[in-house]
């Protein structure tokens, strides 16, 4: 195992310096000392800061440097024994009962803080923990054994400070030391518990970073989930459970536990405590999986699929995902592992979904009995504090030696840890004493009525309790931040039970000192950041373990809140919600920080998808910021190319409906969302059947003329065009164009966004003459409505070159970017996505053009602009990766080429999932560039791979799949396979004729490929015939001027000269050349391959 232990040595003093500040600052606080204690952790902060990665040695572990160091001291003394006469084997003795001391103590935490804190003292304390191993020797063995002992403890006064258990075993005691003088603080003391503040975040930034300075360089270790944070100090009780939960770790073949017990018993906090033991013992993995039902379930083992970096997908169903992720267990090299499922409703919500594998455990919570015994669980029973805890927990937190009183209250309270937590750390915040507390509570008894919590057995006395400990905190608050710390409440007892971000809570965690945000906004913000403390503070809510970027209140707290609220109160709380998801605006963070852009919309996902579940949440869907919040989802989860995370929204869109019926606009625009989902992530039939619903809804509801009605009918003409359904889509357009004109006009916008989206449909027909003349009047007219300048307008003059791409007219196409892109540039500015758009299909059309080298830089220099702008995983950026790689492949450049294709292939599986149709196009052009390189195993292999998945994913007819047979039928006639080759074109082709048309150019391709198969295979007469029969229809649908007619041309020679028509081949070889040159260009390689054929045809025809 390599350790970054040189790093953690560069701050072992200074962090040896803190650390004895902190003990003597616990023995005699003094707040004068605080700023000399913030500044000595900002030093610590600081040296791990600075610390670089260039120092990491192996080095190994304390015990083994113990051991490095004790050899060379004691080789002289066991020298002298054997001098002596003493037997050796008793000296071996003595050797390895201190080798089994090293290995059991060195690493504990008491022992390495010992070194350090005491080190005259350290022998004797050494002396007595080794007492246990000196009593399995012999007593000739005990003088050696006892200078050995002397030895390691001089050792260990010698090494510890600068050893990496040191550094950690500090770090935890300063955490706890502060973490518990902090809670015995009193309200009377509100500044100096901010300074703590100051002091505990340091150090767990202090923490965080040694965490990962410590980790193994060689393991990934992966913390997912939102774990909970483990109490410490005064209030952590040691528990029978905790014994039980041992056996977890100690015995790799207890696969699957679960934590069974009443609400507020402490389920959570028991698991949260051992996850915390795994992780300090470095387990590989720490999952914490929100179990409230199903879909949460899933949904977050998807996420933990992508954080392991297995192949995650947009699917047509999670299945799929989940179980590569749980092969992906299963399979893994045997490691402790530890995945908690935590609050599971209903055991059959992890049917199918529990992770296996050597070293794996699982633990589960949940508060509901049913059918654990008979699926090989091991049951815990988490039951109530014994008396005894209950009483000792509420005098040792409130100070008293009431035991009476304790017990009075304990007993009222059912010995619940969760209320016994409250009741204390209300009586200790308010200055109560337990007897004062418990007259508090007998006269709120009667004026607080809360509904019973049903399933549990809760005494009386406990909501009231839970809903004091509330008021207390909230009553000690100035006016703001009182108001709110309610707010604050409100949100967290309806959005998601698993927790809301810290961020959205408080503002103050994402704003910069120089922040010119209006005075009223800062100090509303700044009371929130108050409130949000000082109720962590006080236990009311808690935070993520690590870095606290969610917030959570205990669900049993959320419920007795929610059944307190009166009319007003419930709709402030609704409101509260409402306007945090109101707030979320993804827009904020700069476009080319993908990551923060992505997690915030990945937050409000899981938001909108958790309230879409929760009963009491539901109703928040009433209001227009979460119908807009939804909208944003939906909107930037497809820009980011999140659409597998967008289809989980549609629990949300059906709580809408539930709410607002099916008709309301803001269902079927839901609806129209879920389905453009549906469409981003391939899933093209399902998408077609929500489109086809929802037009049939917006008819019957708006009427055939409504703009929402002739959108519908634009959208479902689109997914037909996406699905290969081409005469629909034109059929569709073709019907919605007039309409739009007659109801909308001929000018307005939406007219003329159905005018180019009937060319786009023409163009992906392969009716290029009609889609170029259309695309020429829509930007006429785009610039006569809207503007020359009009992003629209610019659009369609892209959209007008891309059709003079199609059509092979490079010159024009190139022309018509190079027009716009500085136009696009001037308006919308060098960084905008359109200028890039614009920048990328220059260089394909230069791609196109032959003009390699040219294409290559441009795609070069694009790259680096949409990763800065965009970030490393955009769709889009990934798009130019493919595209760099694509011009490398058709420059000949294989090896670049298959470097960048394997590269981009993994990223696009690990964005987009393995099913997206990106990645699809790039497994095809992977396999393309293998075929290209001579490597026609790995080729086939990879295109027999991809067609089934293209089949399940885009359907038999779609294009793409249309394509993949294409080319598995190419490989295998490079192969030398023409047999299946030419009983897989033969099959291709009429499924082109039938789905594309005759005239479509990928139709006219498969013609070509067939007769070329043919020729190879030595059956002349039938491709020249074939040959022959297409070269007419490629001039008459192309043009004479087409790249690929100009293929069909060079094809026929090839098949004239094949069956020796020498003369007929060098006449069309000498035409077909002389054209290339005039449109292509001499260096174009298809110029070059003519001209190459026309040459050995004039030699074969001379000898």
């Amino acid at each position: 195992m390599v350790m970054r232990s040189e790093q953690l040595a560069t701050i072992g003093l200074s962090l040896a310096d803190l650390v004895l500040e902190v003990f003597c600052f616990a023995a005699a606080p003094s707040f004068k000392a605080v700023a000399t204690l913030v500044a000595t952790a900002r030093q610590a902060v600081n040296d791990v800061g600075t610390s670089s990665p260039e120092f990491v040695k192996d080095r190994s572990m304390l015990s083994k440097r113990v051991i490095e160091v004790l050899t060379k001291k004691v080789k002289a003394a066991r020298e002298q024994c054997l001098d002596r006469g003493i037997d050796a084997s008793l000296l071996a003795q003595a050797e390895s009962a201190v080798a089994a001391l090293i290995s059991t103590d060195a690493e504990e935490d008491l022992v390495v803080l010992s070194a350090v804190r005491d080190p005259e003292g350290f022998e004797k304390f050494f002396t007595t923990r080794a007492a246990k191993h000196r009593q399995q020797i012999e007593e000739q063995s005990e003088p050696y054994f006892d200078a050995l002992v002397r030895a390691v403890a001089a050792t260990y006064v010698e090494i510890a400070p600068w050893s990496d258990s040191f550094v950690v075993s500090a770090l935890k005691s300063m955490l706890d030391e502060f973490t518990g003088m902090k809670e015995q603080m009193t309200i009377h003391h509100m500044e100096d518990r901010q300074l703590f503040d100051q002091i505990l975040q340091l150090l767990q930034s202090l923490a965080e970073a040694i965490e990962e300075l410590r980790k193994p360089s060689h393991t990934k270790r992966v913390n997912f989930g939102s774990r909970p944070d483990v109490v410490v100090g005064g209030r952590f009780v040691e528990r029978d459970e905790h014994e039980q939960l041992k056996a977890v770790i100690t015995d790799p073949t207890r696969h699957q536990t679960v934590l069974l017990g009443m609400r507020g018993c402490g389920k959570t906090q028991l698991a949260a405590s051992l996850a915390k033991q795994c992780e300090n013992a470095n387990w590989n993995l720490i999952a914490w999986i929100n179990a409230v039902s199903r879909e949460s379930i899933q949904s977050d083992l998807v996420e933990l699929a992508k954080q392991l970096q297995i192949d995650t997908s947009d699917l047509p169903t999670q299945d799929v995902i989940i179980r590569r992720c749980l092969d992906h267990l299963k399979s893994a090299a045997p490691t402790d592992r530890l995945i908690v499922f935590d609050n599971v409703e209903d055991i059959n919500h992890l049917t199918g979904l529990i992770p296996r594998g050597d070293g794996v455990r699982v633990i589960a919570t949940t508060t509901n009995d049913t059918g654990w015994e008979h699926q090989d669980w091991t049951t815990i029973k988490v039951g109530v504090f014994d008396r005894s805890e209950s009483i000792n927990y509420l005098l040792t937190v409130t100070k008293s030696d009431d035991h009476d009183a304790a017990d009075a209250l304990a007993e009222r309270l059912g010995d619940l840890p969760l209320a016994i937590a409250q009741a204390a750390a209300t009586a200790r915040n308010k200055d109560l004493s337990l007897a004062r507390y418990l007259k508090r509570l007998e006269s709120r008894g009667e004026e607080l009525v809360i509904r019973p919590i049903p399933g549990d057995e809760y005494t009386d006395d406990v909501a009231t309790v839970l809903w004091m400990a509330v008021e207390a905190a909230v009553d000690s608050m100035k006016n703001g931040t009182k108001q709110m710390a309610r707010r604050q409440l409100g949100a967290l007892a309806l959005l998601a039970e698993s927790g809301v971000p810290t961020r959205w809570l408080d503002p103050t965690i994402e704003q910069l000192d120089d922040d010119e945000s209006p005075d009223t906004q800062r100090d509303t913000d700044e009371d929130a950041h108050d409130a949000l403390t000082e109720l962590v503070s006080r236990s009311i809510i808690q935070q993520t373990a690590r870095n606290r970027s969610k917030t959570t209140i205990h669900r049993l707290q959320a419920q007795v809140l929610r059944n307190s609220w009166n009319n007003d109160e419930l709709d402030d709380a609704r409101a509260a919600a409402t306007g945090l998801l109101g707030s979320v605006n993804i827009s904020r963070y700069p476009s080319n920080d993908t990551k923060a852009r992505r997690q915030e919309a990945l937050d409000l996902v899981d938001q909108l998808r958790s309230i879409g579940t929760q009963e009491h949440s539901q109703v928040l869907f009433e209001s227009p910021h979460t119908s807009e919040a939804l909208f944003q989802a939906f909107s930037h989860a497809s820009d980011l190319g999140l659409p597998y995370e967008a289809l989980t929204l549609d629990v949300a869109v059906d709580a809408l409906e539930g709410l607002l019926g099916p008709d309301h606009p803001d269902t079927l625009a839901s609806r129209n969302n879920l389905a453009y989902a549906y469409e981003s992530a391939g899933r093209l039939e399902e998408a077609i059947t929500l489109y086809e619903k929802i037009l049939t809804f917006r008819i019957r509801v708006l009427g055939e003329d409504h703009p929402n009605t002739l959108i519908s009918r634009n959208n479902l003409a689109h997914a037909y065009e996406s699905a290969g359904r081409l005469t629909e889509a034109i059929t569709l357009f073709e019907q919605v164009l007039p309409d739009s004109i007659r109801v909308l006009g001929e000018d307005h916008p939406l007219t003329l966004i159905s005018r180019n989206n009937l060319a786009g449909a023409y163009r992906a027909a392969g009716r290029l003459e009609e889609a170029i003349t259309l695309y020429e009047q829509v930007t006429k007219d785009c610039a006569r409505v809207l503007g020359e300048d009009h992003p629209r307008t610019l659009t369609s003059r892209n959209n007008l070159a891309g059709a003079h791409h199609a059509a092979g007219r490079f010159t024009e196409a190139i022309t018509l970017y190079e027009q716009v892109l500085p136009d696009r540039i001037r308006v919308l500015g060098e960084d905008h996505p359109d200028t890039l758009t614009s920048r990328n299909n220059l260089a394909y059309a230069h791609h196109a053009a032959g003009r390699y080298t040219e294409a290559i830089t441009l795609y070069e220099q694009v790259l680096p602009d949409r990763i800065r702008v965009l970030g490393e995983d955009h769709p889009d950026t990934l798009t130019s990766r493919n595209n760099l790689a694509y011009a490398h492949h058709a420059a000949g450049r294989y090896t670049e080429a298959i470097t960048l294709y394997e590269q981009v292939l993994p990223d696009r599986i690990r964005v987009l999932g393995e099913d997206h149709p990106d990645t699809l196009a790039s497994r095809n052009n992977l396999a393309g560039a293998y075929e290209s390189a001579g490597r026609l195993e790995e080729a086939i292999t990879l295109y027999e791979q991809v067609l089934p998945d293209s089949i399940r994913v885009l359907g038999e007819d779609h294009p793409d799949t249309l394509a993949s047979r294409n080319n598995l039928a190419g490989a295998y006639e490079s192969a030398g396979r023409l047999e299946e080759a030419i009983t897989l074109y033969e099959q291709v082709l009429p499924d082109s004729i039938r789905v594309l048309g005759e005239d479509h150019p990928r139709t006219l391709a498969s013609r070509n490929n067939l007769a070329y198969a043919y020729e190879s295979a030595g059956r002349l007469e039938e491709a020249i015939t074939l040959y022959e029969q297409v070269l007419p229809d490629s001039i008459r649908v192309l043009g004479e001027d087409h790249p690929l007619t100009l293929t069909s041309r060079n094809n026929l020679a090839g098949a004239y000269r094949a069956a020796g028509r020498l003369e007929e081949a060098i006449t069309l070889y000498e035409q077909v050349t002389k054209d290339c040159a005039r449109i292509l260009g001499e260096d174009h390689p298809l110029t070059k391959t003519v001209r190459k054929n026309l040459e050995v045809a004039r030699r074969e025809l001379a000898q």
